[in-house]
């Protein structure tokens, strides 16, 4: 449904440029030109957000230039120093390595282009002038929750059973280079830690810290090639109850592993309502995801780059929480939602994300 969307909103505008990586959309006007870099097509998500935002932005006016960069910090750093030779006004960023860009985001700053960092924080610079994401605590906290509630530990509220287990989990992370990485692991920990050390949870291959569960580019093959060294503890014929996954693909990727290693599915918590994940989540296959809309972080992105390129201040709702290394940088942050068999449909179909056919309704 909504690649038709894109569709439709780029055959409103004269096409400059498309390519396998990138695309310019608008004119050779006099029209403010700005870049959106985004960090793969790996993930559905990233496809969706890059489609909302340009949409957004051209429906305004904009002339805009559309790069994904595979995953590949030095391909992100050249196809900013590109949009910044093509005249950008402002840069929207999703990067992929948050710790990549002080160079190129220091080019901008000298040019007077202003930064704003979509969904993932980009540290070492203040060059940042702006970021728009999500309660990223907030999601690890709602994670950390689904899993306890999936296995009965915690009920419907969110209040303790008194369900003793113990209960075997594993627990991956996000990607270390991605500081909301760090904000889903800790959100999640808050939540879980009192029942590890209390023992009603126990972590079979006993992996516990963040460095051991991470993984990198929040790419599911790597998860799958984990997948095998911790179902090892389970070899005796232990079952694996639960596992904290950060992101859909990497929850599909448990999914698929544990599967042929044993009869019951564990519960497995996701993040981004990805399509796939969706239609596992309303089959009941994967207990959970967090919903987070991109149309909602494209509007508000959207409306930073208005406001900044009309000499306004955007609007923001945190001004202590991100701080970068160099500054704390001004946020928006937006309201993630759990997703359940039991609202599946209620949030994003009849929300209109999906259509009821999609996630198999």
């Amino acid at each position: 449904m909504r690649r038709a969307f894109r569709a439709a909103a780029l055959a409103a505008v004269p096409l400059l440029v498309m390519t396998a990586c990138g695309s310019v959309t608008g004119g050779p006007d006099d029209r403010p030109l700005v870049g959106i870099a985004m960090p793969t097509t790996t993930s559905d998500r990233w496809i969706d957000d890059a489609d909302n935002l340009e949409a957004q932005l051209v429906s305004l006016g904009y002339d805009v230039r559309l790069e994904f960069a595979e995953n590949d910090p030095a391909a992100q750093v050249e196809q900013l120093e590109a949009m910044l030779a093509a005249g950008a006004d402002a840069l929207v960023v999703g990067s992929v390595d948050g710790t990549a860009l002080t160079g190129v985001l220091a080019d901008a700053g000298d040019a007077d282009v202003p930064v704003i960092a979509y969904d993932r924080l980009i540290r070492d610079s203040g060059d940042v002038a702006y970021y728009a994401s999500f309660d990223n605590a907030r999601v690890g906290v709602l994670q950390g929750t689904s899993l306890l509630q999936g296995l009965g530990v915690l009920d419907a509220a969110g209040e303790p059973t008194g369900a003793t287990g113990p209960y075997l989990v594993e627990l991956f992370a996000g990607s270390p280079d991605d500081n909301n990485a760090t904000f889903f692991w800790d959100g999640a920990m808050q939540v879980l830690q009192p029942y590890l050390d209390s023992g009603v949870l126990v972590v079979g291959s006993g992996q516990t810290t963040f460095a051991e569960a991470a993984t990198q580019a929040w790419d599911a093959k790597v998860a799958a090639d984990r997948m095998p060294t911790l179902l090892a503890a389970y070899a005796d014929g232990r079952r694996l109850d639960g596992v904290l996954s950060p992101y859909d693909g990497i929850s599909r990727a448990v999914l698929d592993a544990t599967r042929t290693a044993q009869a019951t599915q564990p519960v497995v918590t996701g993040q981004d309502a990805e399509v796939d994940s969706a239609r596992l989540v309303a089959s009941g296959e994967q207990f959970s995801t967090v919903y987070k809309d991109t149309r909602q972080l494209a509007e508000v992105t959207v409306g930073m780059v208005r406001a900044l390129l009309a000499g306004e201040q955007p609007e923001v709702n945190d001004t202590a929480t991100y701080d970068n290394g160099v500054r704390v940088v001004p946020s928006y942050l937006l309201t993630p939602q759990l997703v359940t068999q039991d609202n599946v449909e209620r949030v994003l179909v009849d929300g209109g994300y999906y259509t009821a056919q999609e996630i198999g309704r």
